[in-house]
């Protein structure tokens, strides 16, 4: 990526809006206020997602046509969704007298890998950019695309609007704003468990693991690229009356334990079963096949494989069943059986040192069960203690977790 810039002295910011906070068009104008009071005082280039459930729409349109889509044609189709958002936001700054233009991720210089539904930013070419701030004009970057190296139109996957902005915000040496419609990082959802609190600071890897286990504040991609970057993320409320914040950076070494819980309600697992006897190179390409596939937990051994396949947290989940199917087929008689487990859900307990609580497991199961939880699977790491449950439980494992484990131990919010 380039290095930062400045502009006539002041370095701009980088603003990105959740669909949420553009879901409507008294919405886009109350974003187009805020982004043109903010634009009185610094240069602002913002980034912003397809309006309230937009995405969901189109991909439910393609999935009636064809299950699954084909992922370069659904790519072609989601980015309408940023383009008409970024149009209608830059038609509301006009409206209030300022100048601004739209871009879309390759206009503005984003390029990715050549994956469709999950691709990767391998560098940003922010030279328009930077020629319309000095021209005057507030940017408008649609969110979550970008194009690849063979001119494809490619997305980013669930949450990619976060990484623009954040890939943005590292190309210009700009602080990086993310708003939506909570004021901040929770302990827990505080739509589902009322008690939860805003945690003031974050650090990059404890944000990292609530967004792969399913908290929807930011996406996992984005922090890594701000961990890399040195990028600090402010996550703040939409209106302005809403102070509160969190703020994700280099912070000190948190102590050990849990801080968070999140869950990812929409879980299948896949799993097969080998008959003795595959060849060491055989297993090695198998992993590395099922490793191409993203799946979180995923384990590979002589006697098979599974893995958890978020389809809540991507676009692209039909085609990676597709390609799961694909690899079974390919192992004709090695294959004893293969499955495809639905209607799960994963409930992670998010914290700093969790393998050296050896207490915790033992606590947060007996929590479970006395919330007559059934637990179906267990995963443990240093970020992450997490259990694949019945998706009609998640709620029922959320509460009655962040209850246990956190409660009155929550940090104050900053």
């Amino acid at each position: 990526m380039q290095a930062s810039h400045e502009v006539a002295g002041q370095v701009p910011v980088v603003m990105k809006f959740g669909g949420s906070s553009v879901a409507d068009l008294e919405r886009m104008r109350q974003v187009a206020a805020r982004v043109v009071e903010r634009a009185r005082v610094q240069p602002v280039v913002v980034v912003v997602s397809a309006m309230g459930k937009t995405t969901n729409e189109l991909v439910a349109m393609a999935r009636a046509l064809r299950e699954p889509p084909p992922t370069r044609e659904l790519d072609m189709l989601l980015t309408t969704g940023e383009r008409s958002s970024m149009a209608l936001l830059a038609i509301a700054i006009q409206a209030l007298g300022r100048p601004a233009i739209s871009l879309t991720g390759s206009q503005c210089g984003i390029i990715t890998d050549h994956q469709h539904g999950r691709a990767r930013i391998m560098e940003v070419r922010p030279f328009r950019i930077l020629d319309e701030v000095h021209a005057g004009n507030i940017v408008i970057v649609g969110g979550f695309q970008g194009v690849s190296y063979k001119r494809e139109v490619t997305t980013l996957g669930r949450g990619g609007s976060d990484t623009t902005a954040v890939a943005l915000a590292a190309a210009l040496g700009a602080d990086c704003e993310i708003y939506s419609d909570v004021d901040g990082v929770y302990s827990a959802d505080p739509r589902e468990v009322p008690e939860a609190v805003r945690l003031g600071e974050l650090d990059y890897e404890a944000m990292q693991a609530l967004a792969r286990a399913g908290a929807k504040v930011l996406h996992a991609q984005a922090v890594q690229l701000a961990e890399e970057r040195g990028i600090a993320i402010y996550a703040r409320h939409v209106s302005p009356g809403v102070r509160g914040e969190t703020v994700i950076r280099r912070n000190p070494a948190q102590r050990a334990g849990v801080d968070a819980i999140a869950s990812d309600a929409s879980i299948t697992r896949l799993a097969l079963e080998l008959r003795p006897g595959l060849s060491h190179a055989a297993l090695a390409s198998l992993s590395a096949e099922l490793g191409a596939l993203g799946l979180r937990y995923l384990r590979v051994d002589g006697d098979g494989a599974s893995g958890l396949l978020s389809r809540s947290q991507r676009t692209d989940a039909g085609a990676a069943r597709d390609r799961f199917a694909a690899i079974t087929r390919g192992l004709g008689r090695s294959l004893k059986a293969a499955f495809a487990i639905e209607d799960l859900a994963l409930v992670s307990c998010i914290g700093a040192g969790i393998e050296e609580r050896a207490e915790l497991p033992a606590t947060a199961i007996t929590a479970l069960e006395e919330a007559g939880v059934q637990i179906r699977q267990v995963f443990t790491d240093t970020r992450a203690l997490a259990f694949v449950v019945a998706s009609s439980e998640r709620l029922a494992a959320v509460q009655a977790l962040h209850r246990r484990l956190i409660g009155a131990r929550a940090h104050p919010s900053g």
